[in-house]
């Protein structure tokens, strides 16, 4: 994956998501009386983390808006001027195969 770190940011992590149905019982075979959970790709983030900022991301940044954030998250730190954050900004996710990323057992 490129690297995607906003101005401004400290550095960067992938962040992963499986996406997975509920566990389902398996019925018949070697595995009867056990539970399987059929996963359908893995969600892909790539997050930006910001230790120490005085500017926030603009509402035109995120991606319904035509940016690429899907979600934001700020605090103020305890600097004099009040003008002082950190927090972590999360791109939108890509989707890969579960096999690659090493989610399959």
């Amino acid at each position: 994956m490129p690297e995607q770190i906003y101005p401004g940011s400290e550095y960067g992590i992938l962040q992963y998501r499986l996406r997975a149905s509920s566990p389902m019982p398996v019925a018949e075979g070697t595995y009867a009386g056990n539970y399987v959970l059929h996963t359908f790709m893995a969600e892909v983030s790539y997050v930006d983390i910001y230790e120490c900022t005085s500017s926030l991301l603009g509402s035109e940044q995120f991606r319904g808006q035509g940016g690429d954030f899907v979600s934001a998250s700020f605090s103020r730190t305890g600097d004099r001027s009040g003008n002082v954050f950190k927090g972590r900004a999360v791109h939108s996710p890509t989707y890969e195969d579960e096999g690659v990323l090493g989610f399959n057992f």
